[in-house]
């Protein structure tokens, strides 16, 4: 497909939603814990919000914001080449106590690979990009790409075979080999082979691993610290990005390095920490509350209420038919339909009865692996995920009676994409 047929296919895809009224929404009204959102004056209750933790509503929070915008003003308008203001330095300081190795923020997370992946990368390495990596990290190497010329090459979702065979072919040819995946995956909410990607750090001195684990912080590991790095600490030649622009709940991105030599160099050189505006004074404000909650037990309380209304959802689940795409611990959680058009059809259908879900359409997904995506948060009552799942279910079905489509079409469509087990009746497993 070329650049103008992309684009085409694109605009295509989300122009129609936008005219069927499902996509690019406007909410109304003031947002509290009760999980309602108000969209075209009709209140309905939220399944598409990353802040899995609700610690947007923490008052905590809410007033670190309002007492760094009366310490700094609303804005601290300075590259921070120059200057920055000390919540900054503090937040960074914070960070490293959670992951236990040197860490810096950017504005986004985006920024993020833009600002580390054209410095980490040199012209004798080969990248691997995992299928299924996210489009911000995609970004940042092809940053490296447009000026400087290297191997590059996408890999089959997970397939960590083929991988080993990758790293034991390009290694003879090329200085280091990049693996670039995500911790957990943003649209079928499965994780990365994160403790065989450890082990061939271990056996394959030219390997080197770029995670993206944004969806995963907050919500798991020690501290709220992520999958990848949950449990152990971070290898000599691996670099973790991260977001707190979901369960953390403030906004901003974070990069997690090996030791301080590369953070100070990515802090250096990397370009949008030179040129970019700063996170401003009320998000630096709340994300420094943010992580002192984050260094007490008080996140693993929040972790287990996730958890328990994660296993709930499942639960629920495994009494339906529906074809569920997902690694069952993550709070991400995709129905495929294969087909837009009935992913179309039942997003408009829980719109009515008055449940807000996520599309899950080209460009995100490839045409044939549409699907209704939603998360799982604490701000949800078990009464309302109850409810949510017995509206799907009985929404979907009617759906695909009237679309003469079946679960088994749907199955073949994701079988190698999601490993479907043959066991299991209509429902995936990873």
């Amino acid at each position: 497909m070329n650049h103008d047929h992309f684009i085409s296919a694109v605009d295509e895809t989300i122009s129609k939603g936008v005219e069927k009224g499902i996509l690019h929404l406007v909410q109304k009204g003031k947002l509290t814990t009760d999980n309602t959102i108000i969209i075209n004056g009709k209140e309905m209750y939220n399944f598409t919000s990353c802040s899995y933790l609700g610690l947007e509503h923490d008052t905590r929070l809410k007033q670190a914001a309002v007492t760094a915008i009366n310490d700094y003003g609303s804005q601290f308008s300075e590259s921070r080449a120059y200057v920055s203001i000390g919540l900054y330095q503090e937040l960074e300081e914070l960070m490293t106590k959670i992951f236990s190795s040197p860490a810096i923020i950017a504005p986004t997370t985006t920024l993020a690979h833009l600002a580390a992946i054209p410095v980490l990368l040199d012209t004798g390495d080969a990248v691997i990009a995992d299928q299924q990596l996210h489009n911000s990290v995609l970004s940042g190497i092809n940053a490296f790409r447009g000026n400087w010329p290297v191997h590059f090459e996408v890999l089959r979702h997970n397939k960590i075979v083929m991988l080993e065979e990758r790293i034991n072919r390009l290694q003879k040819e090329h200085n280091r080999v990049w693996y670039f995946a995500d911790g957990v995956y943003s649209m079928f909410g499965d994780k990365c082979p994160a403790d065989e990607i450890f082990s061939f750090l271990n056996t394959y001195p030219t390997f080197h691993a770029y995670i993206d684990d944004a969806h995963s912080m907050s919500i798991l590991g020690e501290h709220g610290k992520g999958f990848v790095l949950g449990d152990r600490p971070i290898h000599e030649r691996m670099i973790i990005a991260s977001s707190m622009a979901k369960a953390f709940a403030t906004g901003g991105g974070i990069l997690v390095f090996p030791n301080k030599e590369l953070a100070r160099k990515v802090r250096t050189c990397g370009a949008p920490f030179n040129s970019s505006g700063p996170l401003q004074p009320a998000t630096l404000g709340a994300a420094v509350a943010s992580a002192k909650i984050h260094l007490t037990d008080e996140i693993y309380h929040l972790q287990d209420e996730l958890k328990n209304r994660i296993r709930y959802a499942n639960m629920l689940f495994g009494k339906t038919s529906l074809p569920v795409i997902s690694n069952y611990d993550s709070a991400i959680f995709f129905i495929g339909t294969s087909k837009s058009e009935l992913a179309y059809e039942i997003m408009e259908r829980m719109m009515r009865r008055g449940f807000l879900v996520n599309l899950g359409v080209f460009p995100a997904v490839s045409k044939n692996h549409s699907g209704i995506r939603f998360t799982i948060t604490v701000l949800q009552t078990y009464e309302q995920i109850e409810s949510m799942i017995a509206t799907l279910n009985e929404e979907f079905m009617a759906a695909l009676q009237k679309n003469n489509f079946s679960i088994e079409q749907i199955n073949d469509a994701f079988r190698v994409v999601a490993g479907l087990d043959s066991r299991s009746t209509g429902t995936f497993l990873n």
